[in-house]
This record gives structure tokens, sequence and C-alpha cells, in this order.
């Protein structure tokens, strides 16, 4: 079983944090199209970035 662990970090305001998904998958490759799915880099101006969401998959 494989979960997600969520981060995120905001450019401006210096704001991160950590969130697990609640939701397991059955295999890596699911978990990863899902993490993929959570990844984005806001850039308003499209060059400067001032919020990011990254994801990892781990065991659980």
């Amino acid at each position: 079983m494989y979960t997600i662990i969520r981060h995120y970090k905001n450019h401006q305001t210096g704001e991160t944090w950590t969130r697990n998904v609640d939701k397991t998958y059955k295999t890596k490759r699911n978990a990863d199209a899902a993490a993929e799915r959570f990844s984005v880099v806001i850039k308003p101006d499209g060059k400067t970035a001032t919020a990011e969401y990254s994801a990892e998959v781990v065991s659980a």
C-alpha cells in the first residue's frame, strides 16, 4: 500500500505545510499518477513562482 504526502510552499509569505492524503493506493503506479496531479507551480506572470505544491509517494 502506498500513500501520498503533499507539501506546500508560498514564496511570498514563507508559509509552508505538509499533509498526508487520506487515500491509499494498492500500486506504486497509481500513487505516482495521483502525485503528479497534486504537483503544481503557480506563476501568475509566467516567470516568478509565487506558490508551489509538490507530492511524494511513500509506503504505508
